[in-house]
This record gives structure tokens, C-alpha cells and sequence, in this order.
């Protein structure tokens, strides 16, 4: 595919950049080194946090406005000016084509878009704690107006949309498609640890499981699980991206918690088989997470996503296979894979295809609530507990995540994950339940709740 032809236009894409974090700073950035994409637009918590934002980008002061009113704001724009707000009401009639929403924040996240929605202005949503709870009802909302709601390149959601939907089309049987945890695991053989994300672990039992013995590989990759329990495995991010992939892709998780296993890239395509080929998942076309456990001088997976296919042509993966391509041990399936995601410098990719090709990077029409983000109690609740959401990981004390069927919020249907901050328990909750929504009290007043009912009654009209 020529990317130069497929995006030629005389127009320049101009966005709004809501949330100026990492991501939202590389779409600024990169938007600096491109022809066709402008991003002259900053929002933040405060438009001194924009404005910084802007400079750190690479934006020349002199060129900064910070803009505190809908008139100023308009009299930078007509300048040619770069505006930083606080507020995204400040900006959101500017004719600009697309915001970026990268707060990361759930309430920010869902204000934010209906606002954009609204206005006219597609959007481009990189906080996907918002799109776990009401991507679906965002997605059709676009739609209606014409508009188009996606995820975006450099997240591993969109990339591994990407991966799938290139897999239906050339006709690939999928048996499992997701991605590596954001972190790996990095096996010091001299002192018999592990290393992750700067911290360390004593695990000299990985010395006798670090080669996976043939017709075993499942028994012992399930082996390295129980070995690793200490460690975090599975965090609400990596299942927050997978619910996402599911309701645009209607793949879904071979269990709710899903398996994560430690897995060296070689064994992916070994061990995320079926049963019958010798690998741990019940069925094919299942979404899955790996922990990379590699040796500090092997290729990173850094993140990255993939897809495991069946081999059909057997011919075909023996020649790939030489050539230096994933192959399982038995020649059934094979891994394809993208080892990287590089934030907001590759989004505009997928800002420009919403906005020039009218087409998002997501599941578009066929996006469903199909499956929830949703969590477990681990430990007997009382009544009157609060749950309080800490850490970069998203923990909630008291909870694991899961995924779980789509239902409705008010017919019986577990809290999604992202309403569950500031609420208590209005009853007692036993170890190993779901937390239900109708068993809470205190849940905050907020847009998410208020469009996440919305959607339940768009999409479950008999149950809601």
C-alpha cells in the first residue's frame, strides 16, 4: 500500500488535541514534521499545561495563544495562530475535523466526545477506558451524524483491528489475535530472576521451565503460570484494550480472566492453540494476552500485537518457516505479529483515514456491546465498602478484572470496571462473585453512567 497516494489531498486535516500527555504530545509533534495534518489545537487540565505542551512539542512560543474565552480563541485561530485552553468548550466550534481525546480520563473522555460529536468534529479516541464502557454507543452516535468515531494507530486496540480485518481478508482462519503485556519479562539466568518494569523477582524455578519440552508445552506453560503468581500477569489496561478489540471484532476471550501465560515469541503460535493441537485454548478465534519472558539480549515484543492463524498450506509455512517466520512446533499455526505501538506518533494515520476516507481504524458499523469489562470480588466484601482506584495499573483493592457478555447496567448486568470508583456496596459481597451494578450505592452522577444507560437502551431495547 502507498500511504503518499492513498492520503494525496490539497486540504490539510486540522485536530484538536484534548489531553496533552505522552500520546496526546507525539500526535503535536509529529503533526510539526507533516504536510497533510495540522494540530494547532491544545486542551488541557489548564491552558498553561496546553500551552507547555505545545512548547515541548517543538511549537515556537511567539506562536502560542492562551486562550480563556470562545472570542479570543476565534481571533487566534483567524490568526494562524496555536491555541491552548483549558476547556474544550472554548475551542470545539474552531473548524477544525477531528479531536483527539487522550485524557485517559473515563468522565473527561465521554464529555469530551459527545461534546466533539455535536459539534460536527469526528473523533479519534486514544482513552480507552471510555470506549470500554460506551465505544458502541459513541460509535453509532457518529454514524448518524455522519461522523466517524475510531481508535487510533499507535494504541494496540487499532493495531490489532488492523491485524484482524487484514487476516479476514485474505480468508485466514484466526486462532487467536491480541498482544503482549506492556512490559516483559526479562530472565536473568546469573541470578535466577526476573525483571519487570524495575522491579525483581526470585524465581529460580524458571531454570527448569525455560525450554518447553515437546508434547508438554502446554502443561508447562501452565507450570510457569503457577510459578509466577507473585507477579501481576494480567492488568485492567491490557483487558480495558481487549474489550475494545472484541466489541469491534466480535473475537472473544477463551475465559474471562483470560490465561496470560509467559510465553518466549517462538512458543506464541505453539501454546495459543486449541486443545487438539496441543495448545491451551478450548477454541480458535480467541483474543489472548502474553507475558514476552525473554533473555536480556533478545528482540522486545514491546507491546506489540499479533495474530495466530492456521496454517492450511503446509508447503507454503515450511517456506516461511525457513525464511525465519513463527511457525508452531507441529506446523498447525503460525504467528504474525507487529512488535511495537508508537503512540501518538502514528495516530495521525488514522486521523486522516476518518477524516479524508470517511473510514475509521475501529470496527465502524459492525461495533457492538458484545462484552464488558467488568470485576470479581477476590476476598469476602462487606457491605458499606468503598472502591478506590489506584496505581498506573487501574487497581481496584478487593477486585480482579474480567471480561464477561454484554448486558444492560439496570437488568442484572455487572458494574463495568469504570463506574466502580467512588461507589460503596449496598450489600454484602461473597468471594469469587461479579460485581453486580444493582449492588452498588454512591455511584458518581456522571456523563458515563448517564450514556452508558443510553447505550443499554440503544442496543438492549427487550432487557433494559
Amino acid at each position: 500500500m502507498n500511504y503518499l497516494n492513498y492520503f494525496e489531498s490539497d486540504r490539510i486535516v486540522e485536530a484538536c488535541v484534548a489531553g496533552v500527555g505522552d500520546f496526546g504530545t507525539g500526535v503535536l509533534r509529529q503533526a510539526l514534521n507533516m504536510n497533510a495534518f495540522s494540530a494547532r489545537i491544545a486542551v488541557d487540565v489548564d491552558a498553561r499545561s496546553a500551552r507547555l505542551a505545545l512548547e515541548r512539542a517543538g511549537v515556537d512560543i511567539a506562536a502560542i495563544v492562551e486562550c480563556h474565552g470562545v472570542d479570543q480563541a476565534r481571533t487566534a485561530w483567524d490568526a494562524g495562530c496555536y491555541i491552548a485552553s483549558g476547556d474544550l468548550s472554548t475551542v470545539v466550534d474552531l473548524p477544525f475535523d477531528i479531536l483527539v481525546e487522550a485524557t485517559g480520563i473515563p468522565e473527561a473522555g465521554a464529555l469530551h466526545a459527545e461534546s466533539a460529536i455535536a459539534a460536527g468534529k469526528h473523533v479519534g479516541i486514544a482513552t480507552k477506558e471510555t470506549e470500554s464502557v460506551i465505544g458502541p454507543y459513541l460509535t453509532h452516535q457518529a454514524l448518524e451524524k455522519g461522523l466517524v468515531f475510531t481508535p487510533l494507530d499507535g494504541d494496540q486496540p487499532s493495531l490489532l483491528i488492523g491485524m484482524v480485518t487484514w487476516a479476514r481478508t485474505l480468508g485466514f482462519e484466526i486462532i487467536a489475535a491480541g498482544k503482549s503485556s506492556e512490559y516483559d519479562f526479562v530472565w536473568d539466568e546469573a541470578n535466577q530472576e526476573i525483571h519487570c518494569n524495575d522491579a525483581r523477582y526470585p524465581l529460580p524455578s524458571m531454570a527448569d521451565l525455560w525450554t518447553l519440552a515437546d508434547s508438554r508445552e502446554a502443561e508447562m506453560a501452565g507450570a510457569r503460570i503457577e510459578t509466577a503468581s507473585d507477579m501481576q500477569l494480567i492488568s485492567v489496561p491490557d483487558l480495558c484494550e481487549m474489550t475494545n478489540v472484541a466489541n469491534a471484532t466480535g473475537l472473544f476471550p477463551d475465559r474471562p480472566e483470560f490465561h496470560a501465560p509467559l510465553l518466549r515469541i517462538p512458543e506464541v503460535p505453539t501454546v495459543l492453540d486449541t486443545h487438539e493441537q496441543g495448545g491451551i485454548l478450548k477454541h480458535g478465534g480467541r483474543l489472548e494476552v502474553f507475558n514476552c519472558l525473554r533473555r536480556p539480549d533478545e528482540v522486545s515484543f514491546a507491546g506489540g500485537v499479533f495474530v495466530v492463524l492456521r496454517c492450511e498450506d503446509p508447503a507454503s509455512w515450511e517456506l516461511l518457516r525457513g525464511k525465519g517466520h513463527v511457525v508452531s512446533r507441529n506446523g498447525a499455526s503460525a504467528m504474525v505479529y507487529l512488535p511495537r505501538h508508537l503512540l501518538g506518533l502514528e495516530a495521525p494515520i488514522s486521523l486522516l483515514d476518518a477524516v479524508l476516507h470517511g473510514l475509521p481504524s475501529g470496527g465502524g458499523g459492525a461495533t457492538q456491546p458484545r462484552v464488558d469489562l467488568v470485576a470479581r470480588a477476590i476476598r469476602d466484601l462487606p457491605a458499606g465498602h468503598r472502591f478506590e482506584m489506584n496505581g498506573h495499573h487501574r487497581v481496584i483493592d478487593g477486585l480482579r478484572p474480567e471480561v464477561h457478555p454484554a448486558r444492560p447496567i439496570d437488568g442484572g448486568g455487572a458494574a463495568p470496571f469504570y463506574l466502580l470508583p467512588g461507589a460503596r456496596l449496598l450489600r454484602d459481597v461473597t468471594a469469587d462473585e461479579p460485581i453486580p451494578f444493582d449492588a452498588l450505592d454512591n455511584v458518581p452522577d456522571s456523563a458515563l453512567l448517564r450514556l452508558r444507560r443510553e447505550q443499554d437502551r440503544n442496543f438492549f431495547q427487550e432487557q433494559a
